[in-house]
């Protein structure tokens, strides 16, 4: 099968478009034949080499997160799927990931896609769309409550919003001044997040790690931030607030939900850059210069 490889930790220029062999699902995984999959901030991270002292990847790997495809084998104990379903899976960061033309991935780890999806949008949705909610669970959010969410406009914040929105609760902006018409029109409502802080909110989703400590000082004393992004020093002195520091885990039943606010027109995830598995080079710059939207590569 065809497969981006990743020879070597560095820039763009390491990878390599080659044959590899195709894996075999074992007992409880499945074979997917990947039709999209999406680059992720993370995917860049991994590419560099700076979480190499937390996840070294067996170069050459093969990197993506997120895809979405039709089932082309079932391992042995794996129920609930047929070879032919359309679906979405959550690949782990463990070098035998999803920009290749087939993938192995746990059946805890894939969703069945709804027929009023495309490949490109499901492959769109899955860590944005459960990192989302997952911030939002972690607060406890309720009807009625009013949240901050910087990085608004991101596919994570968009995903956390939408929801929000979805539960009965008021969400609120944080965006740089020259977005805040934009930011209105996904949330209803918007702040600058540059502009000095005021402790206005009992909940806030960090998403945003330039205007993290911005995001902190809009929180009261005893209120809640759920965060995606590192905690600068200092930001929270005294442990003013309290944080809950997240970081995405699969889940298929949220990964269901996901899929289904999309489908019904409730989750909306913008698709910057569409571009071939051959362009990954180009698509990691692009997520790296800070495209508005997702960039998704289309297989085959």
């Amino acid at each position: 099968m065809k497969a981006a490889l990743l020879k070597a930790y560095g820039g763009i220029d390491r990878f390599a478009i080659e044959d590899i062999p195709t894996p075999k699902p074992g007992a409880g995984e499945v074979l997917i034949k990947i039709a999209a999959s999406a680059v992720n901030p993370f995917d860049l991270i991994l590419r560099q080499g700076v979480m190499a002292q937390y996840i070294s990847l067996p170069l050459p790997a093969v990197l993506g997160g997120d895809a979405a495809g039709t089932i082309a084998e079932l391992g042995a104990s794996v129920t609930g799927f047929a070879i032919g379903d359309r679906v979405v899976a959550d690949f782990p960061a463990n070098g035998k990931g999803a920009h290749a033309e087939y993938g192995v991935v746990a059946a805890t780890s894939v969703a069945k896609l709804p027929a009023a999806l495309t490949f490109e949008q499901g492959a769109s949705l899955v860590k944005a769309g459960l990192t989302g909610r997952q911030t939002v669970d972690a607060l406890g959010v309720k009807a009625g409550d009013r949240v901050l969410v910087s990085g608004g406009l991101g596919a994570v914040g968009r995903a956390a919003i939408q929801y929000l929105k979805q539960i009965g609760a008021k969400p609120v902006a944080g965006v740089r001044p020259e977005r805040l018409g934009e930011a209105r029109e996904v949330a209803g409502d918007a702040l600058d997040i540059t502009t000095a802080p005021s402790p206005a909110f009992d909940f806030a989703i960090s998403a945003a790690a330039p205007v993290a400590a911005n995001l902190i000082g809009h929180v009261r004393d005893g209120g809640q931030v759920a965060s995606i992004v590192p905690v600068p020093e200092g930001a929270n002195a005294g442990n003013r607030v309290v944080i809950h520091e997240l970081y995405h885990r699969t889940d298929a039943a949220t990964l269901d939900a996901v899929l289904d606010a999309a489908a019904r027109g409730v989750l909306i995830i913008p698709i910057a850059e569409t571009l071939a598995l051959e362009q990954i080079g180009a698509a990691q710059n692009a997520v790296a210069s800070g495209v508005q939207g997702k960039v998704v590569l289309r297989h085959g």
